[in-house]
């Protein structure tokens, strides 16, 4: 199963080692007449030995004089001297030194070859011989390459190895060794960095932002590096998503490779200068983001998917078997981590190494075993099935995930490992299964191979990476609920008009859009009550409605006047009885209702724009007259005013007397 390297929110920090390589030296310069000089940064394991001879650095056939090595009377072919050195743990070692000959002729009467020889061995036994000095009065330098031989006892040794007869004795032969040295490549450790970072952020459309809000690099013994890469890790569009370094880092230069959605900053410079180029990174979208993207910054060159904790690295390599590839991948380590085929057992890691990656190649499944029996048999899933059959098959337990291509796993031609599929095929990640050794050509041939890194037991706990996040701009704009509006009747209900909401703001978008979305009615008669809705968006498409209550009062008359019969002299009271209204308009017909005209407070009349109108001390002259009155509102606009039932004056007279044809009209007290 995967595990997760933790990453953060550390009580206290543990330093865990990966290999770099360092150069020591084994040397002896003869600069004092000793055996036991030791003038590098090692010391030999032994002194030299000499043999058939008086082993003294200061006398005899081979010592130390003039500041060299030398060897007298070359001819007798038995002196030597050898020294050992420990080497265990070497990468590679060079054995170099200067020399010179001197009288070395080899014209012995009897074919004698005067000749010095250097020798090496592993055990101080058996030996090899790498190069041999027999010329005359010739000086030069001497290299060879010895890392075959690395061993706890590693000797050197000369040797007066020649052909000499008896007779063939002459003076003054010689050879001189100087600068003599074993430089070897020793792994050493190195402390891994921690990173740490912040940034958790809302991220506003049409914009650019920084990745990170703090970030901190450290290293108990470094305080420079050559690279850190930062990979959008999660939620990651191609062609639109983009990281880019903003400013000016002497040093570190940048470059974003699209398809792994990784920004590269490379270039040797103090952690503290990586540090502010970290911080100058910003993300920006061409398009229109939603949800979240999380940020993977790593001093390494994997990729690092947080889901998982794990890195994943794709070596191309083509054409290479599945076997070589495997093989390959479990050489392979990452600050520590032991490498393996990748084994992707979710779809977020089956997309983050097959989409975001520079190429196609092997995994770690195989069904060679069994067929049709599909197991992860790399990592920590080895021995792990994930599916069983070919198309058309199914998932198995725990994992109940694979995502293999249309058609596939289709066994053509024994096709026992996985790998992922060709772009020309499908460029969704998805597998196929392939033979061991592919077709040399075309879309079916190997590509390389995908390397994972993490969860394998002894694996230490790393601290190279951190992850941050931003989440596209979720917050929704803010605005009140325009004024409510009261009107008298349907044609003053105001048209939509977004200019109603005044207040709009948004976190991000400077000026949100403002849209009516419509009108819904309670469906009341008197009053009837309706909601208009206007929706905020921001950029992000954040959205917020407000609502407008528009009121319908209607004016409507609830109690008619009515006819009034009145005695002449006195007094005609009208009366009407409205709801909505606050405005009055008696008016009078004195052609029967032909026509009306208002009539206004005076002598005649009083209360003319009230609900009651008094007609005072009426005569036998208004008998007849009609009345009527217009009923509104102040408030309304557009509205007609309501126009009461035409009502009539009646008058009549209380006593009449009639003598000699003459009427009188009396009031009746």
């Amino acid at each position: 199963m995967k595990t997760f390297l933790g990453y953060k929110f550390l009580l206290g920090f543990v330093f865990f080692a990966f290999f770099a390589f360092g150069q020591e030296t084994y040397l002896d310069q003869f600069s004092s007449v000793s055996y036991s000089n030791n003038n590098g940064t090692s010391n030999f394991s032994a002194n030299w030995v000499e043999t058939n001879d008086n082993n003294n650095p200061s006398s005899g056939r081979i010592r130390i004089t003039g500041g060299r090595l030398r060897f007298e009377d070359i001819s007798k072919n038995s002196q030597q001297i050898s020294r050992t050195a420990f080497l265990t743990g070497a990468t590679s070692a060079t054995l170099t030194f200067d020399w010179q000959t001197s009288g070395l002729d080899g014209s012995g009467g009897s074919g004698s070859q005067e000749q010095l020889s250097v020798q090496i061995s592993t055990d101080g036994s058996s030996y090899t011989t790498i190069g041999s000095f027999s010329n005359s009065s010739t000086t030069g330098s001497f290299s060879q390459d010895i890392s075959a031989y690395i061993s706890a006892t590693t000797t050197i040794r000369f040797i007066n190895d020649g052909t000499w007869y008896y007779g063939d004795w002459e003076s003054n032969e010689f050879v001189y060794i100087d600068n003599f040295q074993i430089e070897v490549i020793l792994p050493i450790l190195n402390d891994a960095p921690i990173l740490t970072a912040t940034g958790d952020q809302a991220f506003c459309l049409g914009t650019s932002i920084p990745i990170a809000e703090t970030i901190s690099i450290t290293d108990t013994d470094d305080t420079t590096t050559t690279a850190v890469f930062i990979q959008i890790s999660s939620g990651y569009v191609n062609g639109e998503d983009v990281l880019t370094l903003t400013g000016s880092h002497p040093g570190i230069s940048s470059s974003w490779d699209v398809t792994q959605g990784k920004l590269s900053l490379t270039g040797t410079a103090l952690y503290t200068a990586y540090e502010t180029a970290i911080l100058a990174v910003e993300y920006s979208s061409s398009g229109t983001p939603t949800g979240t993207r999380q940020f993977s910054i790593t001093v390494g060159e994997a990729n690092y998917l947080p889901d998982t904790g794990h890195y994943y690295e794709y070596v191309a390599d083509l054409g290479i078997t599945w076997t070589d590839a495997n093989n390959d991948a479990n050489v392979r380590t990452h600050f520590g981590l032991q490498g393996y085929l990748a084994t992707l057992t979710t779809q977020e890691e089956a997309d983050f190494s097959g989409l975001q990656s520079p190429g196609v190649g092997w995994i770690g499944g195989s069904d060679a075993a069994s067929e049709g029996v599909w197991r992860w048999v790399t990592g920590p899933e080895a021995g792990t099935q994930f599916w069983s059959g070919t198309a058309g098959g199914s998932v198995t337990a725990p994992f109940n995930f694979a995502f293999w291509n249309s058609g596939e796993p289709n066994q053509a031609g024994n096709e026992d490992y996985a790998h992922i599929v060709h772009p020309n095929v499908n460029s969704n990640g998805s597998w196929n299964d392939l033979p061991n050794t592919t077709s040399n050509s075309g879309n079916y041939q190997s590509q390389g191979y995908i390397v994972e890194y993490g969860g394998m037991p002894g694996d230490p706990v790393l601290y190279i990476t951190d992850v941050t996040t931003i989440t596209v701009d979720n917050i929704a704009p803010t605005a009140s609920n325009p004024i409510a509006v009261i009107v008298y009747c349907s044609v003053d209900i105001p048209t939509a008009n977004i200019n109603v909401v005044t207040d709009e703001a948004d976190n991000c978008t400077v000026s949100p859009t403002v849209t009516h979305i419509g009108d819904v009615t309670d469906g009341g008669s008197n009053p009837e009550i309706i909601t208009r809705t206007y929706r905020i968006t921001d950029d992000g498409g954040n959205s917020i409605d407000v609502a407008q209550t528009i009121t319908i009062n209607l004016v409507a008359i609830t109690s008619q006047p009515s006819n009034q019969n009145v005695i002449a002299g006195n007094n005609g009271i009208f009366s009407v009885t409205a709801i909505n209204a606050n405005t009055y308009q008696w008016q009078v017909s004195t052609n029967g209702g032909v026509s009306f005209n208002d009539i206004s407070d005076g002598t005649d009349y009083s209360g003319t724009q009230t609900t009651t109108l008094t007609v005072s001390s009426v005569d036998i002259d208004k008998n007849g007259y009609v009345f009527r009155v217009n009923v509104s509102n102040s408030g309304s606009i557009s509205c007609s005013p309501i126009t009461s039932s035409e009502v009539v004056l009646t008058i009549s007279v209380g006593t009449v007397i009639t003598n000699r044809r003459i009427t009188y009209r009396v009031n009746k007290n």
